[in-house]
C-alpha cells in the first residue's frame, strides 16, 4: 500500500519570500505575488525530481513482510518520530531506536517486534504511522505524543537544497518574457548577452539542485 498523508504540510515552498528578495537583492513589495509564484513552481520542480514530497508531515504506510525479510523501508524520510507500528494488526509498545535508520528512512530489524506480537514470520503486514520529511522556512514542529515510539527529531532542510532552489528561482525569473529557444541576443557597436532559459513546465532546475537532491536518497531508492 503506497503511503497515506495523515496530517499534510503547512507548505511545500522550500524557501521563504524574504529569502528569495535578500538573495535577489530586491526592495519592496512591488514583485512579491511574481516572486511567490517561482517560489512554487521551483518548490514544485524540485519535489518532482525527486520524487517525494520535502515537507515534514505524517503519513500511514503498510508494508507486506515475506520470508526472511528483517527491515523494511518507508517511502519518506528523514523520519521525525514512529507515532505507533503494528505488526499483523497487533500494536508495538516498544521499538528499539538503535533499529532505526532516521535519514535513511528504515527500520533495521521487525523481528523482535514480530516475534513480541507472536506473529509468524513467513507473511504479515506492517503499518506504520509516523511523520517524515523536513522543517521548511516558517513550518511548525508537530507535537509530541505521548505514545510515539521514538524521540522527535526535526531535521531543518539542507542549505544546498535551498541554495539549489533559490538558484532555480533566479533562473526562471531571467529567464521570463525571453523566448526559450533564443539562448545569445547582440547588439552592434554593443557586444552580445547570453543566458540559460528555464521551462518549469518540465521541470527545469539550477544544476546545483539537482545535485543536492540527488545526496537525499533512502533506503527505499537503492535497498530492498
Amino acid at each position: 500500500m503506497p503511503a497515506v498523508v495523515t496530517a499534510p504540510a503547512e507548505t511545500p515552498a522550500l524557501v521563504s519570500l524574504d529569502s528569495v528578495k535578500a538573495y535577489l537583492g530586491i526592495a519592496g513589495d512591488d514583485q512579491d505575488q511574481t516572486l511567490s509564484g517561482l517560489i512554487s513552481s521551483a518548490s514544485a520542480s524540485c519535489i518532482s525530481y525527486l520524487q517525494r514530497p520535502l515537507a515534514l508531515q505524517e503519513y500511514r504506510e503498510r508494508i507486506r513482510i515475506r520470508g526472511r525479510m528483517t527491515a523494511i523501508n518507508l517511502s519518506s524520510g528523514p523520519i521525525a518520530t514512529i507515532r505507533s507500528m503494528s505488526v499483523g494488526g497487533r500494536a508495538v509498545t516498544a521499538l528499539d531506536e538503535l533499529s532505526v535508520d532516521r535519514e535513511n528512512a528504515r527500520i533495521e530489524d521487525v523481528l523482535p517486534a514480530a516475534a513480541a506480537c507472536r506473529f509468524p514470520h513467513h507473511g504479515y503486514d506492517v503499518e506504520v504511522i509516523y511523520v517524515a520529511g523536513f522543517r521548511l522556512p516558517g513550518m511548525t514542529d508537530p507535537e509530541k505524543g505521548d505514545a510515539d515510539l521514538l524521540p522527535l527529531v526535526v531535521t531543518p532542510l539542507p542549505d544546498d537544497v535551498a541554495g539549489g532552489c533559490l538558484g532555480t528561482i533566479q533562473l526562471l525569473r531571467c529567464g521570463q518574457g525571453r523566448d526559450p529557444l533564443l539562448q545569445t541576443e547582440s547588439v552592434q557597436g554593443v557586444g552580445s548577452t547570453t543566458w540559460q532559459t528555464m521551462d518549469p513546465s518540465v521541470g527545469a532546475l539550477d544544476p546545483d539542485a539537482g545535485a543536492a537532491l540527488d545526496r537525499l536518497s533512502l533506503a527505499a531508492d537503492w535497498m530492498a
